[in-house]
């Protein structure tokens, strides 16, 4: 059975496999972002906690009508622990990201998160923005040894920038498919919580 696992603001705690974390969730306003985030901490004594690693649920940077938006979802599931991550634009934004990642951990008997995958897909502008870019060989079949150096570059550098190994063609669509259904399972506990 899976837990969709949500607080609201401030601190609340996590048990997974026999460790208890502290976890506190935020909300920002700054620098054009506006967004919440989680963060995990390790309880080393009465006073002092240890970050392990915070991660975005919402955020929403730009202006009025072209907008970057980064959505997150995170479940336990028995001792793993599966964070979502789905990127979109609104409006005419060309150089932001549009796609998602997974990542899992295992959670060890000591405590530790040891991570078993983080797989991603990301196009980082519109398709017709940077035609320089080795992003436009994810469409087209690159031909030429420089294109598909070019497309090696892009997908180190996306994989480094958002910390995953690149997917592509139907394993892409399947981790798409699985962060929107995760997504949705959020919202549905979300709705089902209000209305207790």
């Amino acid at each position: 059975m899976t837990t969709t696992t949500l607080f609201s603001e401030g601190w609340s705690s996590l048990t997974i496999n026999h460790n208890t974390f502290e976890v506190l969730q935020e909300s920002y306003d700054e620098y054009g972002s506006k967004g919440k985030t989680v963060t995990f901490y390790k309880k080393e004594s009465n006073e002092t906690k240890q970050t392990l690693f915070s991660f975005v649920l919402e955020d929403t940077t730009g202006g009025c009508n072209d907008k970057s938006l980064e959505r997150g979802a995170y479940e336990v599931n028995g001792t793993n622990l599966t964070f979502y991550t789905l990127w979109k634009r609104r409006g005419s934004v060309d150089d932001a990201p549009l796609g998602g990642r997974v990542i899992r951990y295992e959670v060890l008997k000591n405590g530790e998160f040891h991570r078993l995958s983080s797989q991603l897909y990301v196009e980082e502008y519109r398709r017709d923005f940077n035609s320089k870019s080795g992003m436009k060989f994810l469409f087209e079949t690159p031909k030429t040894e420089e294109n598909k150096e070019l497309l090696a570059k892009y997908v180190a550098s996306v994989e480094k920038r958002y910390d995953g190994q690149f997917v592509f063609d139907d394993a892409s669509n399947k981790l798409i498919k699985e962060v929107r259904k995760a997504l949705k399972r959020k919202m549905r506990k979300i709705w089902g919580n209000r209305r207790r």
